[in-house]
Parts: structure tokens; sequence; C-alpha cells
């Protein structure tokens, strides 16, 4: 029974871990899409030097589940259970490269009123994908396999919001000159974004991995 507790205990703050790791890039992702509304590109600046902060927590994240793996010798459903802490912390360790990317986009947008609309839909699918994030993080804090199942939809609705801003700026792009370095910067972020979507999916899957030893594919 100790050692069972001492178990629980590590893996409790291990996924405690998880959760500070996911605020880090909530906040990253939040802050770059302020940034790009406000036009802030000294708050640009900052999230691409405090990325390192984010790579520095997963890699304790690995060492310590690496360690709990050595340490515990785990039966294969806590095996398990470690396993999804370290695909979850290397998919919020991406995500976090992908707002870096964002604010490194961004850097190179004009001051484009005529365009103001386009980022306003950025905006838009920006906050769906903020709303994805802070529920499957809030799924994988519970293993709640049913708010993971919601993801996938929620998914869904941002390919095809993205689809169609895509469409929309180039068909821009094919009518107007002197705008394609901005619409290109924008369709790139919006790109990040949509991957963003994408990565918070596959932590919905490692929530139902963990929970039921399965791996369903939810893109």
């Amino acid at each position: 029974m100790v050692v069972r507790g001492q178990f629980d205990t590590e893996l409790s703050r291990l996924k405690n871990d998880i959760m500070l790791l996911g605020n880090l890039v909530q906040k990253a992702f939040q802050d770059t899409m302020e940034a790009i509304k406000e036009k802030n590109y000294a708050l640009l600046d900052d999230i691409i030097i405090n990325d390192k902060a984010i790579n520095n927590m997963e890699l304790e994240i690995n060492e310590k589940a690496t360690l709990m793996i050595a340490k515990q010798q785990p039966v294969a459903s806590d095996l398990r259970k470690i396993i999804v802490c370290l695909k979850v912390s290397s998919d919020l360790e991406r995500m976090g490269d992908l707002s870096v990317d964002m604010a490194k986009a961004a850097k190179r947008l004009k001051d484009k009123k005529e365009l103001q609309h386009f980022e306003d839909e950025l905006l838009t699918i920006a906050d769906k994908a903020k709303i994805m994030m802070k529920l499957v993080l809030v799924a994988y804090k519970e293993s709640n396999v049913l708010g993971a199942q919601k993801i996938a939809a929620m998914d869904d609705e941002i390919d095809k919001t993205y689809s169609e801003f895509i469409q929309s700026i180039f068909e821009v792009i094919a009518v107007e000159t002197g705008i394609t370095e901005h619409v290109t910067q924008l369709a790139f972020i919006s790109r990040f974004i949509e991957r963003i979507a994408d990565y918070c999916t596959n932590i919905a899957e490692w929530i139902i991995y963990e929970v039921n030893g399965k791996r369903f594919d939810l893109n």
C-alpha cells in the first residue's frame, strides 16, 4: 500500500505539472492573439523569449516521468498513465512552439486597415481554439472521456472555418496588389491556429487512451 500510495502521489504531482505547463501554453497563445489585435509588437518579443520556460518545463516533466518508470516499474495500466503524461506534455510544448511561430509571423504584418475584417475573422478562429484548449485541459485533469470526445466536433468546426478563411483571403490577392505579404502572414497564422486545434484533438485522444486503454482517431 505504501508503494501504491507513493505512485499515486507522484502521478498526481506529474499531472499537476502538466496543468501548469498547459497554463503557460494557454497564456502564450492568448498573449499572441492579444498582441496581434492590439498591434503590440513588444509583447510578441516577450512571447518568443518566454518560450524557453515552456521548453524547460516539458523537459522536467519528461525527466520525472522517466524516473517514475525506472523506480516504480509500473504495471500496464499505470504505465499507460505515465505514457499519456509524456504524450500530452509533448503536444503542449508543440502548441507553445506554434504560438512562437505566430508571434514571428505577426511581426511581419503591416498596418493594412483595409484588411482589418480578415484580422477580425482570424481572431474569431483563435477564440474557438482558445475554448478548445481550455476544455481539453479540464478533460485531462478530470480524465473525462465525454469531454474529450466533444473536442473532435469543435476541431471539425475550426477546420471548416479555416478552409473558408484561406479561400477568402487568397481571392483578395487575385484582385488586389500590394497586400500579398500581409495576407500571406495571415494565412500562416491561421494555419498555426488550426494546428493548435489539431493538437488539442490529439490530447483528447490520449485522454480516451488513458481511461479506456484504446486509441481512437478523433481527427
